[in-house]
């Protein structure tokens, strides 16, 4: 069903069940991948660095001694302003994020959208949630980077005392010349990394590991707030604490149809290669107009039937006929908003404070619905997340968040690298959401209870 904006739409997926996913097929998409990889002379199979999803990943390979090969960096251009009208109640509306190929020593890089339809299949922006998907490729110049930060509550609760860190890096260009301002390469500036944490300390140091390097590289000044950084005496930037060996990067093409950023305060994870409810638009119109169809033979049959005065089967065949009506104009109803879904993205999973919801609520721009709820029921508290894993679902593998509610599987992909990345991406963003209190008072009454179970079972 829907309401005042808000697209929903049923589905078997429930919290505990492990039902098959549907992967859309992503022919298209890759295809326009690849388009906006080759404008900038890539090639699809090419590593690429996502600051955003894998942070100390990227800063490892900015660090790095180049031997002077260009870098494809993917970042996220700033999103679209709310629109007070239509999307009260949720965030701000999406964008595609672009790539950036940059040479270490050049402050001149080149920036594309994330995919580039061909002449035939471009289309215009509609109020920023198309977003980034169309234009070409452009040169820009970088003018410095920015470390911000700010101060947000832990989780909510009205006893939780606790505040986090937000800090996120921005990449600023100088104006473009030409470029059309909705295009995604008139950017002036983008998010290039971001984190967020109890310790204020550890989220300013992860992020100015990636700033860091990636301003020597570009050869441009280093602002934060401790003064800013002329491009000679940028000092290199640990990480807050020694990780594992990082597996290879993965090939851009891998890495372009899933993203994480922050969309407000909430941080959310798309899958852009999905169209959303827009999707089942043209299904749903089907569906729809075969139970009207149905439900007009039956009241032709029930007025033949009150002509011959045979009133019981009438008041049978009008009953089926009024369910078939109310069915079919439902589903038209639902084919008529979900037609209108006006994002080129699916958000999969959204991470609030103390909180996280898979397949959240969105308007017709695709914006976040705000409130704790999304198509498989409430939100799940942060604490509750017991494991999140990748396990072989069919021919692909699925990243199943085991919760103490039961397992939910996030998202489904082909790859098993392309399904850890995004594990450790979600693992990393349920982290820095979580309440830093201990078990709540839920989990300590269901922990007693296995406790006094497991004697009765032995």
């Amino acid at each position: 069903m829907l309401s005042r904006g808000r697209v929903r739409f049923t589905t078997q997926r429930s919290r505990g069940k492990r039902p098959a996913m549907p992967e859309p097929s992503t022919a298209a998409f890759e295809a326009e991948v690849a388009r906006a990889l080759r404008s900038l002379e890539a090639d699809s199979s090419v590593s690429a660095l996502d600051p955003l999803g894998d942070p100390a990943g990227a800063a490892r390979a900015l660090s790095a001694e180049g031997g002077g090969a260009p870098l494809i960096l993917r970042v996220a251009p700033e999103l679209g302003a709310l629109r007070r009208e239509q999307d009260t109640g949720f965030g701000p509306a999406p964008r595609d994020p672009v790539w950036l190929r940059i040479e270490r020593g050049a402050s001149v890089l080149r920036l594309a959208p994330l995919r580039l339809a061909g002449a035939r299949h471009a289309r215009p922006e509609a109020g920023g949630a198309g977003g980034a998907g169309e234009g070409t490729a452009e040169p820009r110049e970088a003018v410095g980077i920015q470390v911000i930060s700010e101060r947000r509550p832990c989780c909510g609760a009205p006893t939780c005392a606790h505040e986090r860190t937000y800090v996120a890096a921005w990449l600023a260009l100088a104006t473009p010349a030409l470029a059309a301002p909705a295009r995604a390469t008139a950017a002036r500036r983008l998010l290039v990394a971001e984190a967020q944490d109890l310790e204020a300390a550890r989220a300013e140091a992860l992020v100015e590991a990636v700033a860091a390097p990636l301003a020597a590289a570009l050869g441009v000044p280093l602002e934060t707030a401790r003064g800013t950084e002329p491009p000679g005496a940028i000092a290199p930037r640990p990480l807050p604490e020694p990780a594992p060996t990082p597996p290879p990067a993965l090939p851009a093409a891998a890495l372009s149809r899933f993203a994480i950023r922050s969309e407000g305060e909430l941080l959310v994870l798309r899958d852009y290669a999905s169209h959303g409810p827009r999707g089942s638009a043209a299904r749903n119109a089907l569906i729809g107009a075969a139970l009207l169809l149905a439900a007009l033979a039956l009241w032709i049959q029930v007025m033949r039937s009150v002509s011959a005065g045979d009133s019981g089967i009438a008041i049978g065949v009008g009953s089926a006929a009024v369910l078939l009506s109310l069915a079919g104009y439902a589903f038209l109803g639902v084919a008529r908003f979900s037609s209108r879904y006006a994002a080129r993205s699916a958000p999969v999973v959204s991470f609030g404070p103390g909180r996280f919801v898979v397949a959240p609520w969105v308007s017709r721009t695709g914006a976040i619905d705000l409130r704790p709820e999304g198509r498989l029921g409430a939100a799940i508290s942060a604490g509750e997340v017991r494991e999140i894993r990748v396990l072989p679902r069919g021919d692909g593998f699925a990243v199943e968040i085991e919760t103490d509610h039961g397992p939910i599987d996030a998202l489904l992909t082909e790859r098993e690298d392309v399904a850890r990345y995004w594990r450790d991406a979600m693992d990393r963003a349920v982290a820095s959401v979580r309440h830093a209190g201990g078990p709540s008072a839920k989990q300590r009454l269901r922990a007693r209870a296995q406790a006094q179970q497991a004697p009765a079972a032995g």
